[in-house]
């Protein structure tokens, strides 16, 4: 078994130098959960960190579940988490225009924002995208969501040294014969911290796949109340 505080202490270095984080897998493998565990954890006294709903509501009782023996925590928590919007977005084109919206420059962050997370960030392009017929519209409408709306946040998370956390969905790929994030390509131009949850092959085992920087590990992990057991992966 490894220690929460190291495994949180090799993240948060790797977090000094990249300030994008792609977190992928299927369904009910605890994305969400790994989203809301680092952040919580990781987030400073005074810092803020804003979550945004875009096809999953916040896990509020997830939250009070991780932090129900340190009610001093969970209140200060509650109000360093700002949700937005009120409901997850209807449909692509309100996201887009929540997206375009906070990344111009005019639109002021909360002083000392430290994570920015999107859960999850292609429901509903995906669901556009499968009602575009033409090939070239699709490749216009992939290229517009990242140049409009992904890029410029990319890089005002860049700029004032925010973590953007990305939560994606999978879909198989019948080529590899492993799953990957839908729109792979698109996000594959974004060199940061990717983070893929699966089960293992070899055993029933929950495992995390790590890289970035070139490097990868693996680790075991096992979602509990009060947030996550890590082991090392014996295969």
């Amino acid at each position: 078994m490894l220690s929460q505080n190291k495994v949180l202490e090799g993240l948060q270095k790797i977090l000094d130098k990249i300030t994008v984080v792609n977190l992928s897998g299927e369904s009910g493998t605890g994305k969400t959960s790994l989203a809301l565990y680092l952040a919580s954890y990781l987030l400073k006294d005074d810092h803020y960190c804003i979550w945004v709903q875009a096809s999953e509501l916040f896990p509020k009782k997830r939250l009070e579940t991780m932090y129900g023996n340190n009610q001093k925590r969970l209140n200060i928590l509650k109000n360093q988490i700002l949700v937005a919007p009120d409901k997850c977005f209807a449909t692509f084109d309100t996201q887009s225009e929540f997206m375009i919206k906070i990344t111009h420059e005019n639109y002021l962050f909360p002083p000392d924002l430290q994570f920015f997370v999107i859960d999850n960030i292609s429901h509903h392009l995906r669901f556009r995208f499968s009602k575009v017929k033409e090939i070239s519209e699709k490749i216009l409408l992939l290229d517009r969501f990242y140049s409009s709306e992904l890029l410029p946040l990319i890089l005002r998370c860049s700029r004032e040294n925010i973590i953007l956390i990305l939560i994606h969905e999978v879909s198989f790929n019948i080529n590899l014969q492993r799953n990957q994030p839908f729109f792979n390509r698109l996000y594959e131009r974004i060199k940061g911290l990717s983070i893929v949850l699966k089960q293992s092959s070899h055993s029933k085992k929950q495992v995390m796949d790590i890289s970035a920087e070139n490097k990868k590990f693996s680790l075991g992990f096992k979602i509990e109340d009060n947030g996550f057991n890590f082991s090392q992966l014996f295969l």
